[in-house]
């Protein structure tokens, strides 16, 4: 794999980020009974600040239109038999990515290639078939295209089916711990502490995903674990207060091993997010995911071309870039639960047949190279596509609003009354003068060279 300096891989050859790809996230109190068709983008600016004179006017005015023409069709395009999904991304030919970027079509199958097969086809099931390149432009307009006047714009078909990462694969044989393990060399399904994101979690109705990353709760300022609403509730019923085990029950989690409670959760169109609190029966490292280099330093807007990376508990450390946004479709997950997401990121392997998820990694948190966090990863392509292995994830902005947390410190001040005063006692340290009480304040300061500050102050509290 090629990678920069920084140790991040690059991007597949022939296809360039484009930072002015990005979609204003909406938010999720105002979006209530708001269809996504009645959304506008404000003229000349993109997530709120990003404007055509800092990234070119012809970029930018391109990026609206696409966007304009997929909400144009994008219901449309989800009624047709077979489609698993539609977003716009790079558009790609003869297997490789182009840095055409285009409204994509996600299929359970494609139609074949050959001419011949694909009319057939199309005179089966009409209402099924893409057109190919190679058919003639007549044919073409009896067929599958966008409608509203964007008939020019580019589109694309992949052929991917999408399912949500909660199943995994048998758990390993029990190893004895007998010494601290540095993160290269720790099992991530095993019972660990202190707790980090990138390590085996679970309800008792999901048997184990991720748990993310250790955030802080806005309203009170407790340490929470952040994970998919599938992974820390999974039953619509859910409680405040329901038990989260690490290890997840799948990889031998009991009832010994309950780390958190759940306490506020949001799955709806924009997210599939859950926050659990900490019981603090373990240690625990806030920020701090395993196999990463740095803690997270706040969140980040994603856009096309952006390379992320996650930890999970499945696949561990994997490599990836957004190569779709706006994504829209409809997940089914156990236990006959369907929810209709949209305005979701598409992530791709940076190499062809690279597994960049699998079952068990939901939850995980998706980082750009600048350690922020991107995206919650909550689905993936089943089975694996030409490409590899898609991943789907919540942008983790709305996640965030949703359920008012922090990647970064919140502290409560406490106050003088609630502190037990200390036993009377004496700190001593011996000097070559002999003995004397330190962790006071002195009368008199020193000042430069060791003499007498001629400031006298008293000591106070």
């Amino acid at each position: 794999m090629a990678e920069t300096r920084s140790g991040s891989p690059k991007l597949p050859p022939n296809i360039t980020s484009h930072p002015n790809a990005r979609f204003p996230l909406p938010d999720p109190k105002e979006e209530q009974g708001k269809t996504p068709e009645s959304g506008k983008i404000e003229a000349g600016r993109i997530n709120g600040g990003i404007t055509p004179d800092s990234l070119g006017a012809k970029a930018d005015e391109e990026w609206q239109t696409l966007v304009k023409a997929f909400h144009a069709n994008r219901r449309r395009l989800l009624r047709m038999p077979g489609v698993t999904a539609v977003d716009i991304g790079y558009k790609i030919t003869n297997g490789s990515f182009t840095d055409t970027l285009a409204v994509r079509v996600h299929v359970e199958r494609k139609i074949p290639d050959d001419l011949d097969m694909a009319m057939t086809a199309y005179k089966v099931h009409p209402c099924e078939f893409i057109p190919k390149k190679t058919m003639q432009e007549k044919e073409k307009k009896k067929c599958f295209k966008l409608t509203g006047g964007y008939e020019y714009i580019a589109t694309d078909v992949i052929e991917a089916n999408y399912k949500p990462m909660q199943d995994a694969e048998l758990p390993r044989p029990r190893m004895v711990v007998e010494e601290p393990k540095s993160p290269d060399h720790v099992n991530r399904r095993r019972r660990l502490d202190p707790l980090v994101g990138g390590i085996s979690i679970g309800n008792s109705v999901t048997p184990v995903g991720t748990l993310g990353a250790l955030v802080w709760d806005n309203t009170d300022g407790s340490v929470c674990i952040l994970s998919n609403w599938h992974v820390l509730a999974g039953d619509l019923g859910a409680e405040v207060g329901s038990p989260c085990f690490q290890p997840g029950r799948f990889d031998q989690g009991r009832s010994s091993d309950v780390v958190a409670r759940l306490k506020r959760w949001s799955v709806d169109r924009h997210a599939d997010a859950a926050i659990a609190e900490l019981t603090g029966s373990r240690h625990y490292c806030a920020g701090e995911i395993i196999s990463l280099e740095r803690s997270i330093s706040g969140v980040a807007d994603p856009y096309l071309g952006m390379i992320v990376r996650k930890s999970g508990r499945s696949t561990e450390a994997t490599w990836g870039f957004i190569d779709g946004l706006y994504f829209s479709s409809v997940i089914e997950y156990s236990g006959g639960v369907v929810q209709v997401f949209e305005n979701q990121i598409h992530i791709a392997p940076v190499e062809p047949d690279a597994s960049i998820s699998d079952p068990g990694d939901s939850g995980s948190v998706w980082v750009s190279k600048d350690f922020e966090a991107v995206g919650l990863h909550f689905a993936g392509d089943l089975p694996h596509s030409a490409f590899g292995e898609y991943a789907l994830a919540n942008p983790m902005n709305l996640v965030v609003k949703a359920l008012n947390f922090s990647f970064r410190p919140r502290f409560l001040e406490i106050r003088d009354e609630d502190v037990t005063s200390p036993s009377p006692f004496s700190f001593e340290h011996h000097s070559h003068n002999g003995i004397h009480p330190v962790g006071g304040l002195r009368t008199r300061l020193t000042g430069p060279g060791g003499q007498p500050d001629p400031l006298v102050i008293k000591p106070t509290g």
